[in-house]
């Protein structure tokens, strides 16, 4: 609970009003915690109109489900449930938004890069492909299916016949030597 927050409470006749959709009642109601919930919802979001909407979106679930409540005690705790509910929902959201934008702005820039750049890429990865090849067998098989097939330790220590641990320790040495030889290599370009 946020401190320092009076104690509201409305009459149980105006509690039966509301739930009967009385609107100066809701409106009280609105006009005492909105002001509470809107800082609660502007914690969470990354700005005033998001943290506003989030608000709005509280009250209108509010409204719509006050026949669930049990009592007049039961506003705040529904309320700021809803509030932080919406508000983390809010946040997932952006986050999503933010990166499907950047993944767009990446997937343009990909698209638009030039013949060297491509040519360099290949290039690079024709590097990496003969460092894995010096390599262990049994490290450059674990290597590639964490690093290129994106599976687990589990999914590899299945298939391999291993334990995670041991598929743990061998992908960590092939990521040290990795690591280690593209330093060296990228070094002697950039430096």
């Amino acid at each position: 609970m946020i401190s320092g927050l009076k104690i509201f409470s409305i009459s149980m006749d105006d509690f039966h009003l509301l739930q009967a959709g009385d609107q100066s009642v809701f409106g009280i109601v609105f006009n005492y915690y909105q002001p509470i919930i809107y800082f609660k919802a502007r914690q969470f979001c990354k700005n005033d109109s998001d943290a506003e909407e989030v608000t709005q979106e509280v009250f209108i679930e509010f409204y719509l489900k006050r026949m669930q409540l049990s009592g007049p005690e039961a506003i705040f705790p529904f309320l700021f449930t809803i509030a932080k509910r919406m508000a983390i929902s809010n946040f997932r959201k952006s986050l999503v938004r933010s990166n499907y934008l950047q993944s767009l702005q990446q997937t343009w820039l990909e698209s638009s890069s030039s013949l060297q750049e491509e040519l360099d890429a290949k290039e690079l990865q024709a590097i990496l492909e003969s460092i894995i090849d010096q390599l262990p067998p049994q490290q450059q098989a674990i290597y590639r299916m964490n690093k290129f097939e994106e599976q687990s330790y589990q999914e590899i220590a299945d298939q391999a016949g291993l334990s995670k641990n041991t598929v743990r320790n061998h992908l960590s040495l092939a990521s040290k030597f990795v690591r280690f030889k593209l330093d060296k290599i990228l070094s002697i370009f950039f430096f």
